[in-house]
């Protein structure tokens, strides 16, 4: 198996955190990656700011996480595709866990997940990503795939402006392995700051329950935006 990832972000003004987030993988892993830095359309300094960084791949893209996500992936160069979120932080040599001991191209990985905010809501969310089933996935986690597998499942659905992450982790359930490692990411709690913690959870509640009850895009994404 490869030792190498591609690492991809996806951004949309976020030049508050994004500089400190690039040096944070780089001193996380153990050797060098890819990083792959995909932009959707920010009005701020993000997109220059990257661009000021050294063997960092920037590119431009509607925006919309599963199209950027999609984007990032379309021009990676090695095998094992990471997604993760521009606000998450990751364990030490978080590279050696999600590497070793594969069992094949079909096994995907994540991490269990803690917040920087304490509240019990938060908690009892973080306790539910250490569970292995689809209910509990979420982007927060980070998810590595094999480029293989994401091409063969049609990679993020871009008809959804939000749980495309979740979707794609319940194709996974269904056509490979999926494996929660014990280590944790640390994301940060500014989306329940700005929303409300209870607000943010039962809609992420709610989301949950049309996706698994089947309900088609533009029923979830008219129901997001009312939120």
């Amino acid at each position: 198996m490869s030792k190498h990832l591609s690492i991809i972000v996806p951004v949309y003004n976020e030049s508050k955190c994004i500089l400190p987030f690039l040096k944070h993988i780089k001193t996380q892993a153990s050797v060098k990656h890819e990083i792959i830095v995909v932009d959707g359309e920010s009005i701020d300094e993000s997109v220059s700011l990257i661009k000021s960084q050294k063997k960092i791949i920037v590119i431009q893209a509607k925006k919309g996480r599963a199209i950027q996500l999609n984007e990032g992936a379309n021009c990676a160069k090695n095998e094992w595709l990471f997604f993760v979120h521009a606000d998450t932080i990751l364990p030490y040599h978080f590279d050696r866990l999600l590497l070793e001991n594969l069992k094949n191209k079909k096994t995907a990985r994540c991490f269990s997940l803690t917040f920087d905010l304490d509240h019990f809501l938060l908690k009892i969310a973080a306790l539910g990503s250490r569970l292995n089933i689809a209910w509990c996935r979420g982007g927060d986690q980070t998810l590595m795939v094999h480029k293989d597998l994401f091409s063969d499942l049609g990679g993020f659905d871009e008809h959804y402006n939000i749980a495309e992450d979740l979707l794609l982790c319940r194709k996974i359930y269904r056509h490979g392995n999926f494996e929660i490692l014990p280590k944790s990411v640390i994301t940060s709690g500014r989306k329940f700051l700005k929303n409300g913690v209870f607000k943010t959870q039962l809609r992420h509640i709610i989301v949950r329950i049309m996706i698994f009850s089947g309900f088609n895009s533009n029923v979830v994404n008219s129901c997001f935006k009312k939120w």
